[in-house]
Parts: structure tokens; sequence; C-alpha cells
């Protein structure tokens, strides 16, 4: 008996070293973003727009990286996203990989995702999306996750929503390592395009994205968190304008028509 008892001890400290080495392997892997990193790299040019013809034809690592979404995520297997930066560029992959499944499911017949009247409301808050097990819809998974979680207004230069006045969407997929200088980079971008921010020094004005007006909140909340005690949506723009580009905050804002055509090649 004292012989058994000690084997059986044996294959127990064996079993517990083994699932503990498992563990480990999962977590060091982590959550790829290969499948996804594929498809924008193949279907998307320079400007963001996107070959939805050629991807509807070769859809197999999309079709690859929505059934990962769908079936993990940090809520699901947290042990896969030990950092917050491994949580956010998952929600910015997925949210982008879903928008992309959304347009092929209506394939050919779509020129935008804001009907019906431009509302959007078919597509972003009655498409049904999974992820991680559960069912959300796109609406949720931005202003519950993305936004209300995180908190960084710089996911708006991140996130597309398959429309031309969306932020230029990245041919690479957004990797923890590297989301931060990412997410600086795509920021710079986004205020630096005229489409986006055109200065008029002659008039002391500005015309901005709509999604500064939309989402307005976000910035000057990010502003008050960083101790400004009276934000003005320029004061978050010039922190991303270069030095020889600022801003007088003096300056009237006022914001573009956003264009909701697809961002279709």
């Amino acid at each position: 008996m004292p012989k058994i008892a000690e084997c059986l001890g044996t294959l127990a400290l064996i079993a517990g070293a083994f699932l503990a080495a498992t563990s480990a392997q999962a977590q060091s892997q982590g959550f790829s973003h290969q499948d996804w990193n594929s498809v924008v790299s193949k279907y998307v040019d320079a400007r963001g727009r996107v070959n939805y013809q050629g991807l509807s034809q070769d859809r197999s690592a999309l079709d690859r990286y929505v059934a990962a979404v769908e079936k993990t995520s940090p809520r699901s297997n947290p042990e896969l996203f030990p950092t917050r930066n491994d949580s956010l560029a998952y929600y910015l992959n997925a949210y982008n990989a879903m928008v992309f499944k959304g347009v092929l499911a209506r394939w050919p017949d779509v020129e935008s995702v804001w009907y019906p009247f431009g509302t959007g409301l078919g597509f972003f808050v009655n498409m049904d999306i999974k992820v991680g097990g559960q069912v959300t819809n796109l609406k949720r998974l931005e202003d519950d996750i993305v936004r209300g979680e995180f908190k960084d207004p710089r996911v708006h230069a991140a996130l597309n929503c398959a429309s031309l006045g969306c932020p230029i969407l990245p041919q690479k997929a957004f990797e923890p390592a590297t989301l931060d200088a990412d997410l600086d980079a795509g920021m710079r971008g986004f205020v630096a395009e005229t489409r986006n921010c055109a200065v008029d020094p002659g008039a002391k004005s500005v015309r901005l994205s709509k999604i500064f007006d939309w989402f307005a909140a976000d910035f000057l909340g990010f502003e008050r968190r960083m101790g400004n005690t009276n934000p003005k949506i320029l004061d978050y723009l010039n922190r991303y304008r270069a030095a020889n580009a600022q801003i007088p905050r003096e300056y009237s804002v006022g914001y573009f028509d956003y264009d909701k055509s697809l961002n279709k090649q």
C-alpha cells in the first residue's frame, strides 16, 4: 500500500507539472493574430482601401481568424491575455475583422454599411457577432469594451467601420508588443490628413473629422485625466500634431460631413 500511495503521489506531481507547463506554454504563445495579419497585408492597400472582391474568393484566413475570435477572448481565456495591450490589440483586431465578415456577408450588393437611412442600425446594432463565446454587436463591442474599459482615445484612429470617413486601416495586425507605438503613429497620421484636420489660418478656424465631434467626450475626458482643467478638442489634436503645425486653441472648430461610402478598392 505505501508503494501504491507513493506511485499515485508521483503521478499527481507529474500531471501537475504537465498542466503547469501546458498553461505556461499557452500563455507565452498568447492569442495569434497571424491570420488577420495575412488578410490585411494582402487585401488592404496603402490608402486603407479593401479588395473585398478578392477577399470574397480567398477568405480562408479571415474565416479562421473570425472562428478564433468567436471562441476565445480575454474574458473567456484570460491566461492568453496577460497584459492590457494583449487585450486591447485583440479587441481592435476583432472589431475590424468582424466588420470585414459583415461586409462579405452582404457582398457584392453593398455600397455602404450605414443602411438604413445612414443610421448604420442594421450593421452596427442588429447584426449579431460572437466574441469569446458571447453574442454581442459591433456597437457594444466598441462602446462597452473598447471605449468603456480602455478609455484610450487613440482607438478612434484604429477602429475601421468600412467607410471612407474612417481612419486608414493598417496593412498589419495590431500586436501587443508594438501597440502603443502603432496607436501613436495612427493618431499622428490621422490628424495630419487634411481630410480630418483642415486649418484655415486666415479665418482662424479648423474643420475636423466628425469622429472628433461624435466622440468628443473621450478626447476631452482624456485631457482632464492628464490634468487639463479646461480642455478643448484642439488640445488633444496638438498632442499628435507636429511642432510646426500646432493649432491655436482659440481657433473656431467645425466638422466635415462623414463619408459613409464603402472603403472598397
